[in-house]
């Protein structure tokens, strides 16, 4: 009797206690309680399992690039015979149509002694008619002078690196009428020479310059800074303008 007692007791007192009891449908699985007291099955995590990898990114097609090739550059010259200039417009290279030029154009190169060393675009204006703006540097006299270099920057020159053989123009009066010293800028038209030659082994002018028209401009120097007063701070160490 004693023991039917204590077998029945047994049995009322597990399920109470939920001792971990499987669930007939879905064995394995264990029953859990959740915050109000009712039973919730935990789902067990399935083995041998593993993450999923992200997908590789695709290459770029070949064929994409095939169908916007980039743009061929436009030659120095057309067709015709127009040179393009440094403004990006084409020009006939003549009196009336001089091209224009900076010394960007002339000197964005690096000079190597060559039977050839220019590029196409130099070679391009040989014997043309060009406009060109820059800096006098006298060669001796001040006044009543016929020829002289033409450089970017006078501050540069003075204050700054020199000039490279290829951004010096060496420019020549036309009509042997002197011009007096100016520190102001220049704008120059003529006929210009590329030639590479050297005498008693020193590299002559590489870029010549025979002018027809000079006007001076006021003083713009692309290397001075916006508050340099040429009037003042060129003082002995370029001889005085005559105006």
């Amino acid at each position: 009797m004693l023991k039917s007692i204590s077998l029945l007791f047994l049995l009322l007192l597990v399920p109470a206690c939920g001792g971990g009891a499987e669930d007939p449908q879905n064995p394995g699985a264990e029953k859990a309680t959740d915050s109000t007291g009712q039973s919730q099955e935990s789902i067990p995590e399935a083995s041998g399992s593993q993450p999923v990898p992200d997908p590789e990114p695709e290459e770029p097609s070949d064929q994409a690039g095939a169908d916007h090739p980039e743009p061929e550059e436009a030659p120095v010259v057309d067709g015709e015979g127009l040179i393009l200039g440094s403004d990006g417009k084409r020009h006939a290279g003549t009196l009336e149509d001089p091209v224009p030029i900076d010394i960007d154009f002339l000197g964005a190169w690096t000079f190597e002694e060559s039977d050839n060393p220019f590029p196409e675009h130099c070679l391009a204006i040989q014997g043309k008619v060009v406009k060109i703006r820059g800096f006098m540097l006298p060669d001796v006299d001040f006044e009543n002078i016929t020829r002289f270099h033409l450089v970017r920057s006078l501050w540069g020159c003075c204050f700054g690196a020199p000039p490279r053989i290829n951004e010096i123009v060496r420019v020549t009066v036309a009509d042997g009428k002197g011009v007096d010293y100016t520190y102001n800028t220049l704008e120059i038209v003529g006929t210009i020479e590329v030639i590479f030659e050297i005498q008693d082994g020193l590299i002559e002018d590489l870029y010549r310059l025979t002018a027809v028209q000079i006007e001076e401009k006021d003083f713009d120097d692309p290397l001075a800074p916006d508050e340099f007063d040429p009037s003042t701070g060129f003082k002995g160490v370029v001889p005085e303008p005559s105006f």
